[in-house]
């Protein structure tokens, strides 16, 4: 069952694929802040391809992670939106993002934006920009992934 949809923004079009699951998960890190980290899962087939990569029957999924000192449910409020400038962080040598289509790859420029919050499902839209994802030697322009979907909060 589909909770939403990720569209991969590439140089030659478009590749769309419905999101067959969406959660929130979280924990308290070393330093007292809350990590949240949405991820979003696609299930095959996808809904729109392109030649280059139809072959690889891909079935992304992506991973956003925030840190923040308040608690998810408190900082997850209809309209709040958080920005994640980059997809690694030298401090703690991490990955606050995850792409992964045929290779993991980090996500830069990335915003999540709370649209509705409704007890533990919070539909929210991310954006972010990666290497294509089918070619990773950066001869491309970036791709950019937009996923709207219903996230469930775990508890």
């Amino acid at each position: 069952m589909s909770v939403g949809k990720m569209t991969l923004h590439r140089f030659c079009g478009d590749e769309i694929y419905s999101v067959e699951s969406a959660t929130i998960t979280h924990y308290k890190d070393e330093d007292g802040l809350f990590a949240i980290t949405f991820r979003a899962e696609t299930g095959n087939p996808p809904i729109q391809t392109l030649p280059d990569t139809e072959s690889l029957s891909a079935k992304p999924f992506a991973e956003w992670t925030l840190k923040l000192p308040k608690i998810p449910a408190v900082a997850l409020r209809t309209g709040s939106s958080f920005l994640i400038p980059q997809g690694y962080d030298d401090k703690s040598q991490d990955y606050l993002t995850n792409l992964y289509y045929c290779e993991h790859e980090p996500m830069d420029d990335n915003e999540i934006t709370v649209l509705e919050r409704s007890g533990l499902r919070v539909r929210a839209r991310i954006t972010g920009m990666a290497t294509d994802v089918n070619y990773y030697d950066g001869s491309n322009p970036r791709t950019k992934i937009v996923v709207e979907a219903d996230f469930t909060l775990t508890v």
